[in-house]
């Protein structure tokens, strides 16, 4: 194999490497990059976003009126695409524009007519569903991963729970337990268990190495 060859090769591993970044998987592989000035000052961020496929799948909901509004995200996972989701914001990639949140999709469980339908066609994906008050993380598993003409059928039975309103004026340590507006920092201005593991694996980074892993878009302070 040519020198230049092994070069494109190398780089090509890079990239990937950078838009299919996994916490608990392959993110040790950076290792061999650590010493390479070629790709010392790159934004990761912003080379994963270039390097994503410019496209989005077909969606069908019960809520007729509704439009989904695709947004890319940088998890712990790699990169996504995703809807539907409040907490988004905090992994939102698009560093050039203004985060504006959409309404939440809404339907009545007992209406028998809540579904969402997702095309993927010809185009393998993984999906991971959560509510819209969460996020993906390193310990999340995939819902399903659907390849080029299968298809995958998920039933979900809604129990709802609701706590009394004087709960909330325990202390933490007594109820052992956070609401969304108790804000994890000024930069994470809301509260989930998924994000405050996000924020307190952040801060582990900033600690031990001195930055905040790119694929942790917000988080790291106080």
């Amino acid at each position: 194999m040519g020198g230049s060859r092994r070069l494109v090769l190398y780089y090509m591993d890079f990239i990937e490497l950078v838009a299919d970044v996994s916490f608990r998987e392959n993110l040790q592989n950076f290792w061999k990059y650590q010493a390479d000035d070629t790709v010392k000052d790159l934004n990761l961020l912003e080379l994963a976003l270039a390097v994503h496929p410019n496209w989005t799948l077909d969606v069908t909901l019960s809520q007729k009126e509704a439009n989904v509004i695709w947004h890319p995200v940088m998890t712990e996972v790699g990169m996504c695409l995703t809807f539907n989701s409040l907490y988004a914001e905090f992994q939102y990639m698009r560093q050039d524009m203004k985060w504006i949140p959409q309404p939440l999709l809404q339907c009545h469980y007992h209406s028998g007519q809540c579904y969402v339908r997702v095309d993927s066609q010809s185009t393998a994906v993984r999906y991971f569903v959560h509510s819209p008050y969460e996020i993906s993380t390193a310990i999340s598993n995939p819902t399903g991963e659907v390849l080029p003409g299968e298809e995958l059928v998920i039933d979900y039975k809604v129990v709802e729970i609701q706590a009394s309103p004087s709960v909330k004026g325990l202390r933490t340590e007594q109820r052992r337990c956070k609401y969304p507006d108790e804000w994890i920092s000024d930069s994470i201005r809301a509260y989930s268990f998924s994000l405050c593991q996000m924020h307190c694996r952040s801060r582990m980074a900033v600690m031990f190495c001195g930055c905040r892993p790119y694929f942790h878009v917000k988080g790291g302070k106080k």
